[in-house]
């Protein structure tokens, strides 16, 4: 069993993450309110606007106090409403283009459920209503971020392209950047003890082990088995320097290369099956060892631009009325009540 103020924690966790990156999140209670924005048929109400700042405040606060808190809190606030808007746009432009993520929905409440080490989803849907929260908008708000990433994905991702040579010519102009010590990155399968007691752990990591040596992705794998606080990201638990591991560990990987997966690993806490990422020699690596890293940091700076540039495009094609006294910093006709197209319909 995990202790309940360790549930409480992961699930805290859990929210602030899913409000960092879904700002329609978690209404409480049914209230009529005064609605300031308008997103063609969908509404955005002073109250919503209102949670989501203290949400937001809280989740700075985990990072930051003083005088930073509130510089962070303000710079943050001036694009809070556009963040919104911005996911209106984007769940409204999957059901356009017919994506549906009901069965990622489940899987995502159950990797949920598993990091906090509930039975059921049953005993998820109580931690959610233990903390205020409708269960219904908990569900509904893991659904708009999955839908939001799927539609970022297919329209925008899809289109980003990074040249192997454009990663060479960033590589040769950021090597000290890309500098580590010895080491290796990791991801894991984690069987618990504590949870399922030892005989049932050890019969869980030969499942998973059969599992891979059978030729099972190692995502797969992750997700059914892995107790782990990472499973929901494949099991990466990152960069460990040379000496950083625990023995067992460190003694299981010695032989390995990248993708390679270690025998199954037993610990006084858990049992562990682990796969190598990267082997990282010290100092400033090959290209080849850091190409992966180069492209994702390329992929990310083309990703904001091209990002905005999309959005910018759906605003245009939408209806956006804001309150007067509210600001949409993402709007294309600053200080304008509703879009181009909606204000060119009023004058004919």
């Amino acid at each position: 069993m995990v202790p309940m103020k360790t549930k409480a924690i992961v699930l805290a966790l859990i929210l602030a993450t899913l409000a960092a990156a879904a700002p329609m999140a978690f209404s409480q209670r049914e209230l009529i309110d005064r609605i300031i924005v308008r997103v063609n048929e969908e509404i955005i109400t002073q109250r919503q606007l209102n949670e989501q700042e203290e949400r937001m405040r809280a989740q700075l606060a985990h990072q930051y106090s003083g005088e930073q808190l509130e510089e962070q809190y303000n710079m943050a606030l001036k694009n809070l409403l556009r963040d919104m808007i911005d996911q209106d746009l984007l769940v409204q432009k999957a059901k356009d283009l017919n994506i549906s993520v009901e069965s990622d929905v489940v899987e995502r409440l159950d990797q949920i459920r598993k990091q906090m080490g509930l039975a059921s989803i049953q005993d998820l849907e109580n931690e959610v209503e233990n903390e205020g929260l409708i269960w219904e908008d908990f569900q509904d708000n893991i659904r708009r971020n999955l839908l939001t990433q799927q539609v970022i994905g297919q329209e925008v991702g899809s289109r980003i392209m990074v040249t192997q040579g454009e990663a060479r010519k960033y590589f040769a102009a950021h090597k000290k950047e890309f500098s580590s010590p010895a080491g290796v990155d990791l991801a894991e399968v984690q069987i618990s003890n504590q949870k399922w007691g030892q005989a049932a752990a050890a019969k869980r990591a030969k499942d998973a082990y059969a599992m891979i040596q059978g030729g099972a992705k190692w995502e797969d794998v992750v997700h059914k088995y892995s107790d782990g606080p990472n499973a929901d990201s494949n099991g990466d638990v990152g960069f460990f320097p040379t000496g950083a591991l625990l023995p067992e560990i460190s003694k299981a990987i010695q032989n390995l290369d990248p993708n390679d997966t270690s025998n199954i690993i037993q610990t006084p806490s858990a049992y562990f099956i682990v796969k190598v990422l990267q082997q990282r020699s010290p100092g400033a690596p090959k290209f080849e060892e850091v190409e992966p890293q180069v492209q994702e940091v390329l992929y990310n700076q083309k990703m904001q631009p091209a990002l905005r540039d999309y959005l910018t495009t759906l605003r245009k094609e939408s209806y956006i009325s804001i309150e007067p006294g509210f600001v949409d910093s993402g709007a294309v006709n600053p200080g304008a009540i509703g879009s181009a197209q909606e204000l060119a319909q009023e004058t004919q």
